[in-house]
């Protein structure tokens, strides 16, 4: 586990990635170490992640009461988004060869996981405004919608730099990646039983 110094620089260096400054990647740690330490990026987005959780499991219960009690349901959207966030990187990790980014697979998912941790704490407004304004449901999804669209556009820049490649081809490998993530929660919420009726904001 990275101290204190260290993890700091690490999400210091993702947040300079996500502003398109190349000089992020080298506040990062590529070892074989780096590359296990950065799935610490985790822990860091457990607070933000952790509401959003709290949040979902209460609709949850208020919308479909058969689905189960609030912890059950708590456990079940961890595990939706920790393997949205893990699962597309086995993937990659298992076609990264094939795709031609051997060299470049460990600087991505260094840069990414921490890139993920701030990504999480940047929508932690939104799910706060949920909580305070609980009957303002529109302009909470408007919330959302904005952060996740400007997250969206800072992680396609740390995807860009990370990947060292063409935007084009750092386009369609962002884009592929995003769409399958959100395909993958989804597949996820149904099979374990707690898709909402309507859309509500986890974090």
């Amino acid at each position: 586990m990275p101290d204190l110094d260290e993890t700091q620089r690490y999400l210091w260096g993702a947040w300079r990635m996500m502003n398109g400054h190349a000089d992020g990647l080298d506040m990062l740690d590529f070892s074989e170490d780096g590359f296990w330490q950065s799935f610490h990026a985790i822990t860091i987005a457990l607070p933000p992640l952790i509401l959003g959780w709290i949040i979902f499991a209460n609709d949850m219960i208020a919308l479909r009461p058969e689905t189960g009690n609030r912890f059950s349901i708590m456990g079940r959207v961890a595990f939706v988004d920790l393997a949205a966030w893990v699962v597309p990187l086995v993937v990659l990790a298992l076609s990264a060869r094939r795709l031609g980014l051997s060299k470049r697979f460990s600087p991505y998912v260094v840069a990414s996981n921490w890139g993920t941790a701030i990504g999480a704490w940047l929508m932690a407004p939104a799910t706060l405004i949920r909580v305070i304004l609980p009957d303002w449901p529109g302009f909470t999804t408007a919330v959302s919608f904005l952060l996740y669209a400007g997250i969206l556009l800072l992680t396609y820049r740390l995807t860009f730099v990370a990947l060292k490649r063409s935007h084009a081809y750092a386009a369609t490998f962002f884009v592929v990646l995003v769409v399958g993530s959100l395909v993958l929660m989804v597949m996820l919420q149904g099979v374990l039983g707690i898709s909402l009726p309507e859309p509500v904001t986890i974090g």
